[in-house]
């Protein structure tokens, strides 16, 4: 049974709003506690129960994060100023929907990137490549007449010294923008980036996401989204499915009081923690591609994570004779 009668109103339950609206239950029980977005009624059983006008809220709020806004800033909103809200924002431009007004030229240094551009060819429509060196070493000797909008540099371990050579890169190149693709960084070295002229990716990076990393620099003032392919978002791959589900992680959590190790029930705690947050990362609204790129790194670490914990999970029941 999905619904309740509460004082001769229809009410909800949680599963029921979640289809109703099409946000996850642990995302309604994270906006209830963290931002008060919806105050449900409470079952005699202490389930919650949504009114009509709560998922009308819910929905607001679902179509206005979808257009960019964050939940922390509109969750405290009055319902009718979110439904002037979105009136307003859906009669403002898009730059996603008409494009930017010139193709973004783009210069790369780095052989497998160079190759991602040029194999993806007309798919990246707002995009055309320029020029292409191998490595830093060639584009210093022969770089700086191709008129780059965007300088784009893979480096496979980005140091403090190399990050502070980018300006220079980018002075060669006669570019006003870079993006700097990494696979190993420290923070010190991020942090030498200027922000207001470079973006940062961790590799491995798609056409895609790359292409809105360089239309978004060279368009500051506005967002270009990736589309939403299977890795425009991830810079690694995801982990495949859960092994357990929610139910799996009850039971074993309930056998730490008669198991004497308790590894198996430290070992779920994780494992419960890191799936709330791979839900999470990927509820997180992202402002521009450099947001999305991040939450999309975000989740597909963390399912590696919650993977491997899994395996080592795996290791511990067969060793304790633990079956569910």
């Amino acid at each position: 049974m999905n619904e309740a009668n509460d004082n001769n109103s229809t009410r909800y339950r949680i599963g029921a709003v979640a289809r109703l609206t099409g946000i996850s239950p642990d995302t309604l029980r994270i906006w209830e506690r963290r931002y008060t977005a919806v105050s449900p009624q409470r079952s005699p059983r202490g389930g919650r129960l949504y009114s009509a006008g709560d998922v009308g809220r819910l929905r607001l709020l679902k179509q206005l994060l979808g257009l960019g806004d964050a939940i922390g800033e509109i969750a405290g909103l009055d319902s009718g100023v979110l439904r002037q809200r979105l009136e307003t924002a859906c009669r403002l431009p898009s730059l996603a929907a008409s494009g930017p007004t010139s193709s973004c030229r783009v210069a790369v240094v780095g052989e497998s990137l160079a190759s991602v551009l040029e194999e993806a060819g007309d798919t990246l429509t707002w995009v055309t490549l320029v020029a292409a060196y191998r490595d830093i070493a060639r584009f210093e000797a022969r770089g700086g007449n191709e008129g780059a909008d965007v300088l784009v540099v893979e480096q496979t371990t980005l140091h403090v010294d190399s990050a502070m050579r980018v300006v220079d890169w980018l002075g060669r190149a006669k570019a006003a923008h870079a993006v700097v693709v990494y696979r190993y960084a420290s923070r010190e070295a991020l942090a030498q980036l200027p922000a207001s002229t470079c973006s940062a990716i961790c590799a491995p990076v798609d056409p895609p996401t790359l292409q809105a990393h360089c239309l978004a620099m060279l368009h500051p003032g506005r967002t270009v989204s990736a589309p939403a392919t299977a890795g425009s978002t991830g810079v690694v791959r995801p982990a495949p499915p859960r092994r357990y589900d929610d139910e799996a992680l009850a039971q074993l959590a309930s056998l730490s009081s008669t198991v004497k190790c308790e590894c198996p029930r430290h070992l779920v705690e994780l494992i419960t923690s890191l799936s709330a947050f791979e839900r999470y990362s990927t509820e997180c609204q992202s402002r521009n591609p450099r947001d999305a790129a991040l939450h999309g790194y975000l989740h597909a670490t963390t399912s590696q994570a919650r993977h491997l914990i899994e395996a080592a999970l795996d290791q511990v029941l067969e060793m304790e004779n633990i079956t569910i």
